[in-house]
């Protein structure tokens, strides 16, 4: 039996208002991210999981979006104007690994993805905080020593054409268009991965530039492109390593009508230590 050829497209990496000073605690800003020891801004990981969608639509089909699954993991820095190569191997249980490699084979953001459901969700946890609310003012402030770990978070409405959502979506677009089921535009699983970045940082306050570290999405259903979402989250778990502080958020993306969209669990760098 011959195996399943890996699939490969490459990109040059771009970062939407990278030269803004008025941000600062962005560290997809040039100003900030310098300030913190890196080379520039950095480009959103969620970037280039939608720069993959494309590849791995061609793997897996619509399927995958009504019940597929993925791992996105930022392992190391992206900066505008790279060029990367994001190739699919066939993994173990009809996954596929996809990664994002730059020009010395490094590889920058891996993700896994496959079909079904995924492990994880064992251990999933839904906020029992449903009815939307106003966003937080003041936000809270995230702190590992007071952060309440198995509180449920607020529920949030967002708006489908915000601009993080604008961004994924044209990320996942770039090249070939927009993602089409049944007729109707929807909404690309980045920006399902990328809505969560908007909700932690509208529950809380970090004081200072964050990071995503990793997304786990567990699809179950489209939700058409001008759509607005409903998430509630709650927050897993908060910790140190290598002098980062990380937390971790359940969340659930619900769609216009009410039904579940996706499953999440969002890991963010919420306190960056500098380079």
């Amino acid at each position: 039996m011959t195996a399943t050829p890996a699939l490969e497209r490459t990109i040059t990496t771009y970062l939407e208002g990278r030269e803004r000073s008025d941000q600062p605690e962005n560290i997809h800003t040039d100003a900030v991210a310098l300030e913190m020891g890196y080379r520039g801004g950095l480009v959103y990981g969620t970037s280039v999981y939608g720069w993959a969608t494309p590849l791995i639509m061609d793997l897996l089909g619509e399927p995958w979006l009504r019940g597929g699954w993925a791992d996105v993991r930022v392992l190391r820095p992206v900066y505008a104007g790279e060029q990367l190569t994001i190739a699919a191997t066939p993994a173990p249980d009809g996954a596929y690994q996809v990664d994002a490699r730059d020009g010395h084979g490094r590889v920058r953001v891996a993700i896994t993805v496959g079909l079904g459901r995924a492990e994880w969700l064992e251990d999933h946890h839904r906020s029992g905080r449903l009815d939307v609310e106003p966003l937080p003012s003041p936000r809270p402030l995230l702190r590992l020593d007071t952060a309440p770990v198995g509180a449920d978070l607020p529920a949030l409405r967002a708006d489908a054409r915000d601009r993080l959502a604008r961004l994924f979506d044209e990320a996942s677009a770039h090249e070939r268009g927009p993602i089409v089921v049944d007729g109707r535009e929807v909404q690309s699983p980045a920006s399902f991965a990328g809505r969560m970045t908007w909700y932690t940082h509208a529950c809380w306050d970090y004081a200072g530039p964050s990071l995503h570290a990793r997304s786990l999405v567990q699809h179950l259903g489209v939700v058409d492109a001008g759509e607005p979402v409903t998430v509630t989250g709650r927050l897993r778990a908060v910790y140190e390593r290598n002098g980062h502080h990380y937390s971790e958020t359940d969340g659930v993306i619900f769609a216009a009508d009410g039904r579940e969209a996706a499953l999440t669990r969002h890991t963010s760098i919420f306190h960056v230590a500098k380079r």
